[in-house]
This record gives C-alpha cells, structure tokens and sequence, in this order.
C-alpha cells in the first residue's frame, strides 16, 4: 500500500518538479512522521539524508534561496538513514 501510495504521489507531482523554478521537496522513504517535527532532528547527526543532504540543509537551500532543493530519495529499504527500519 505504501509504495502504491509513493508512486501515485510522485508521480502527480511530476509536472511541478520538472516545471516549477521555486519551492522544494524533500521525500524520503521513511515510514516515520517523527523525523521532521523538531528542528533539533533536522540538525542532528543520525539526521536522515537523502544525497547525503539533511533535512535543514534541504529546507535552508529552498527557503534562503541557495538553490532548487527538490530531493527525492529511492524507495523504501533502501535508506540506511532512517530511523526505527521496519525489516
């Protein structure tokens, strides 16, 4: 269910990723909503990554203007970054 629901939801996404000079992503493929709600996280060095980028490093580049932060990570397992991986 959860790699359907990754597939339909990038692919909708498509056009804005490939079409829009603004705005950011930064999908990973954890199961976790835990990951991204204190800044602290984001910060840390167990900090999930995609491309070896965090996630404050993502949001910075996007929101300070750095450059297109549009990171999408491959599907779950693969991310050894995640937290908690359900084997």
């Amino acid at each position: 269910f959860f790699s359907g629901f990754r597939n339909y939801m990038i692919g909708t996404l498509v056009p804005f990723i490939l079409n829009s000079p603004g705005g950011g992503l930064f999908i990973n493929s954890c199961f976790a909503h835990c990951q991204s709600e204190l800044q602290d996280d984001w910060n840390a060095s167990g900090s999930p990554r995609i491309y070896n980028q965090t996630i404050a490093e993502a949001v910075g580049d996007w929101y300070f203007d750095r450059r297109i932060s549009k990171k999408i990570d491959c599907a779950y397992p693969c991310d050894r970054t995640c937290h908690n991986q359900m084997n």
